[in-house]
Order: C-alpha cells, then structure tokens, then sequence
C-alpha cells in the first residue's frame, strides 16, 4: 500500500517552487523548440534533475493530472499518496 503524506511541510513546499518554475520551463521549452530538440514538461524535469512522474512534488498526482491521489486522513487532515517513483523526493532517482 502506498505511503500516505500530508500535504505541508516539504510537499507544500516543493509544490510552490515548482509554482515559481513555471516561467523558467515555459522559457526552456521554447528554446529547446526553437532548437529542434524535445520539449515537454517532462523534458525539462528531466534536464533539471526533477521527478516528472509527480511535476517535481513528491506525491502522487491524479490520473487526469489535476490535483493529488488521496490515500487516507489523519484526523481532519487529508493524506496523499507518496510519489513511487521517486519515493517522495521531487526529484529523479538515479538507478543503482
């Protein structure tokens, strides 16, 4: 069964830089467009190290991917489920 994380602390936290990346990536993709070279979101998660199965976050995103998989509470307090693939980080996993 998946981990489940609040949303606060260092998820909150990545979410929102990731919130201040948007015009550094938007500026990256249409260089790397004008370049011939590929140029999703993804790319440039991948360029920076960055996990581009969670946008970088940490938690699992919806299958639509607006929002997060919620996977339980804690009290009153909502549980999401922990990023597989990069196991919660925000960032790429380098295999062993």
């Amino acid at each position: 069964m998946p981990r489940g994380v609040p949303f606060t602390g260092e998820s909150l936290s990545r979410y929102l830089a990731g919130q201040k990346r948007w015009n550094e990536a938007r500026e990256w993709r249409a260089r790397e467009t004008e370049a011939g070279r590929p140029s999703a979101y993804g790319d440039f998660c991948r360029a920076h190290g960055l996990c581009p199965a969670c946008a970088a976050t940490g938690v699992s995103l919806n299958e639509n991917g607006a929002g997060f998989k919620t996977v339980g509470s804690s009290g009153n307090l909502p549980l999401y489920e922990q990023c597989g693939a990069c196991g919660g980080t925000g960032r790429i996993v380098n295999p062993s």
